[in-house]
């Protein structure tokens, strides 16, 4: 069977998960005006400006702030179509019970307490869950163990997080086994790329992460896919659902932990994963299927920074330009130790073009290594841009920074990478700063860009990151 067939056919990936992110009515039960993940998420709803019908459940009151509360499910005065249960574990399945006889559409299980928890009682738990999910015809389960749902396009914020920064809305949106997992929405928001839409899958007892990914594959606000997985479930269905995103020209980037025996124990207590053991062949797995796998958060932020600073390059064939010695050094190194990049390599005619119009203190070959005193001298960077521009040498130009902020416009360098793009359009270029961590400019708080794209931050992660995009462009 192929993998449009597949999709088309498997029982999961034909359940609509529309209600779990375009909800028009939620009710969070346990809501309490006591500290809790319940509070932060009822709180969080109301100040993402949701403006469906909302309700806490909770017998001991009759409002949370400012919200509506009733005794139970069956008491909400409005169709539910996601229930976030944030209760103890040992009644959430009577509490499912209810919201399958009130035809709650999605149930959001917040609770810990089941398989991860590595006891008899826990696995009992989870197993019932499962059974009742297996008859459930009219709700289906997220979780348990998650941290909530995020869609920035409805707008509604529903984590349990309790400082939430000003999401904007975009194109990245993920499904996370760790709830924690969350917040790489505020480094990316503090690059430049908005959010879509952010699952946290917990368990995965019923709703998996290929699932969530089938639904983004099609989804038109969702332009890339990111993930953190502790190990696939239904294989074939993961299979199905790359091959429809892959299908839609949307990136997955995955990072897939359990790499030593030390990280699948801590996953055995997390989410209770079963499929920890198969590590490398999962990872062979994920790249047949044209998944982008990353080892860190970091790697995972920087390859979504690569796939909007890059757009589609020619090529691979890769040009190096800063004021710094040092650092073209860094990155030569970092791009010939790349899979999918090429340092190129000067003709003796581009060299001798560029000793033409360049000072005697800067050198001519690639890496290309201006000297600080050119930074002043706008003649000599337009007279360099054009030679480079002109020579069909290269197809991505990194323009290389010290620190992670924007170019000004209208300064030498800004000038002359404006003119290089307008009158070469065929080749990327993407400034690149050696240090990361900076997010914002010093001056305007805006995040720091080029001709309205990010810049990259940091010389091996965002290399790898590069390396990982061309790599990804000349597969499909």
């Amino acid at each position: 069977m192929n993998s449009e067939k597949q999709a088309a056919s498997d029982p999961q990936l034909c359940r609509n998960l529309q209600f779990l992110f375009e909800p028009k009515g939620v009710a969070v039960v346990g809501a309490s005006p006591k500290p809790s993940l319940a509070k932060s998420i009822l709180n969080n709803i109301v100040s993402s400006g949701f403006d469906g019908n909302l309700a806490g459940v909770n017998p001991n009151y009759s409002i949370v702030d400012d919200v509506d509360c009733y005794r139970c499910i069956s008491d909400v005065p409005f169709q539910v179509d996601l229930a976030i249960l944030c209760v103890r574990a040992e009644n959430i399945l009577p509490i499912l019970e209810e919201c399958e006889l009130k035809s709650v559409r999605a149930a959001q299980i917040i609770s810990s307490g089941f398989a991860e928890i590595d006891s008899n009682e826990g696995r009992v738990r989870q197993q019932k869950i499962l059974h009742w999910a297996k008859r459930a015809t009219t709700t289906i389960a997220i979780g348990p163990n998650s941290f909530g749902v995020i869609n920035m396009h409805r707008p509604m914020i529903a984590v349990g997080e309790s400082s939430i920064a000003k999401i904007a809305a975009g194109g990245v949106s993920g499904v996370f086994q760790s709830g924690q997992m969350a917040a790489v929405v505020h480094p990316l928001i503090g690059r430049g790329v908005g959010i879509g839409k952010i699952a946290t899958t917990g368990n995965e007892v019923s709703v998996t992460t290929a699932e969530v990914v089938n639904y983004f594959a099609v989804d038109p606000q969702t332009e890339v896919i990111i993930s953190y997985s502790e190990g696939i479930k239904n294989p074939e269905s993961f299979a199905a659902a790359c091959a429809r995103a892959r299908k839609g020209g949307k990136p997955i980037i995955m990072l897939r932990v359990g790499a030593h025996p030390e990280a699948r124990r801590g996953i055995g207590r997390h989410t209770a994963t079963q499929a920890v053991n198969n590590y490398q062949r999962e990872l062979k797995f994920l790249e047949e299927l044209g998944v982008i796998t990353v080892g860190s958060v970091e790697d995972l932020i920087e390859t979504v920074m690569a796939f909007k600073a890059s757009g589609r390059p020619r090529g691979n064939r890769v040009a190096f330009v800063s004021f710094s010695g040092g650092m073209g050094n860094i990155m030569a190194d970092s791009i010939l130790s790349t899979s999918g990049l090429k340092l190129a390599s000067f003709s003796g005619r581009l060299c001798k073009r560029l000793a033409d119009v360049l000072p005697n203190f800067a050198n001519s070959f690639n890496p290309l290594d201006l000297s600080a005193q050119s930074a002043f001298d706008a003649g000599v960077l337009s007279d360099c841009m054009q030679v480079l521009g002109q020579s069909g040498e290269f197809d991505i130009l990194l323009w290389g920074k010290d620190l992670p902020i924007s170019i000004d416009d209208e300064s030498p360098v800004g000038l002359m990478l404006k003119e290089l793009v307008l009158q070469h359009p065929e080749i990327v270029v993407i400034p690149v700063s050696q240090m990361n961590g900076l997010c914002r400019d010093s001056e305007g708080g805006s995040p720091p860009m080029f001709a309205g794209r990010p810049l990259l931050q940091g010389t091996g992660v965002a290399v790898r990151a590069l390396g990982k995009v061309i790599d990804w462009h000349r597969s499909i």
